[in-house]
């Protein structure tokens, strides 16, 4: 089913390459509506800032959570940041668009739910993207190396370092639906390229696994557990090598809050990666939160 999926979409658009598609004015119509949505929502629509439990996000790094629960500010976000939001709505309009005109059948779209939860009473709530088939899909958008070496490698590579709860988010809209879960339609921005990401055909464990730490985050989030920081930093390594340096790990490099968490530890560097001469080996060096330089007056002597 999920490559028939693709398969229908991708003929869809070789065929628009070639000549007119009879597009109903109807599918039309709703495209332009949910643009529309999108740019209200993005430009005229109050951001909510206040901390909600929420299906879309509960399955992220506890401290996260915690933080977002405290009030910390976040970091300031730079213009493109918007765009990335704007981009990911469309996409999912065009994604919308292209699963109709290309035959498949959707059963619901845009569908709220509400779970049942033992730890608070108005319960978890959330909002999934699609149901095709019986099974409950979520839309992505998608940067060119996420594509690439995240989405288009398999579910296991998503979920092994899952920043923004993916997985969990995904379970909790097909359980509470009593559904199965069907995986990511995955766009890439850059490319155009699509991909659908599946779980395993016996996801028994993925789905145990995603409602436990849902529950769990929410307990911990209800009982005000002491906040933790739920990673360390980590060995830089340049070329397959370690340097000396430390560095955050990725998932703290990707959260709002991590000046707030690491606080006067943390520096915003070039890579600190040197040759014998005290230059950077990089022409044009990449920026890292570094925990740890290591020869540090070393290498400033050399510059100097």
């Amino acid at each position: 089913m999920t490559e028939q999926i693709l398969d229908k979409i991708k003929h869809l658009l070789v065929q628009a390459e070639q000549s007119p598609v009879p597009l109903s004015e109807e599918l039309i119509e709703q495209f332009g509506e949910d643009c529309k949505k999108a740019i209200r929502k993005q430009f005229k629509e109050r951001r909510d800032t206040s901390f909600r439990i929420r299906m879309s996000g509960i399955g992220k790094p506890l401290c996260q959570l915690q933080m977002e629960k405290s009030g910390a500010k976040r970091e300031a976000q730079p213009y493109n940041n918007k765009l990335r939001f704007i981009f990911g709505d469309m996409i999912e309009a065009i994604t919308m668009l292209l699963l109709k005109a290309s035959g498949t059948v959707v059963d619901s779209e845009q569908k709220q739910v509400t779970r049942k939860s033992k730890y608070f009473e108005s319960g978890l709530n959330g909002t999934y993207d699609v149901e095709i088939d019986g099974k409950i899909y979520d839309i992505k958008s998608a940067s060119d190396w996420a594509f690439k070496n995240k989405f288009s490698m398999g579910f296991e590579a998503v979920v092994e370092k899952d920043v923004f709860g993916y997985k969990s988010q995904g379970y909790l809209y097909a359980d509470t639906e009593n559904k199965k879960f069907g995986g990511w339609i995955v766009v890439n921005k850059s490319t155009g390229e699509m991909c659908i990401v599946s779980p395993p055909r016996d996801d028994t464990k993925h789905k145990k696994e995603a409602l436990q730490l849902a529950d769990d985050n929410i307990k911990a989030l209800m009982e005000n557990k002491p906040f933790k920081r739920c990673f360390d930093d980590v060995e830089e390594k340049y070329r397959s090598k370690l340097t000396g340096n430390r560095v955050l790990d990725s998932v703290c490099g990707f959260c709002s809050f991590k000046q707030d968490c690491w606080g006067d530890k943390i520096e915003y560097l070039p890579q600190q990666v040197f040759d014998d001469e005290g230059k950077p080996r990089s022409k044009n060096p990449r920026y890292y939160w570094y925990t740890h330089v290591a020869n540090r007056e070393k290498n400033n002597d050399k510059e100097k």
